[in-house]
């Protein structure tokens, strides 16, 4: 899977959510993962041996990526200047990316809304 993909879902993360992060990390954290999958939902699905996996799945193995994340990244993602965020976007999203590549097989989708 691509780390790109998560690139624009995670600019989105509005400002309030961002800042969360450092007050109540778990949370948060499944908030943004709610987030992501949403938002890349509609191109990319998960099976694993034939199966499509489960939403609470995915989400659970977002959440458990980006709790491995330092907590300075977190804190750079949370900035609202643009370079220390972009670097910790990158960060965050190689992370989601070889956890959700480790415990399924994205498939890109083309239809639209990916069902």
């Amino acid at each position: 899977m691509k780390e790109a993909v998560f690139h624009i879902p995670l600019m989105e993360v509005d400002d309030e959510l961002r800042g969360m992060l450092l007050v109540d990390r778990e949370r948060t954290t499944r908030a943004i993962a709610m987030h992501l999958l949403l938002r890349m939902r509609p191109q990319v699905l998960f099976r694993r041996n034939s199966d499509e996996v489960d939403l609470e799945e995915i989400v659970d193995g977002i959440v458990d990526a980006i709790l491995t994340v330092p907590e300075r990244v977190l804190g750079d993602f949370a900035q609202e200047e643009a370079v220390p965020r972009a670097a910790a976007m990158d960060v965050i999203a190689r992370v989601v990316s070889k956890s959700l590549t480790d415990c399924s097989e994205p498939i890109h989708s083309d239809r639209p809304g990916g069902a």
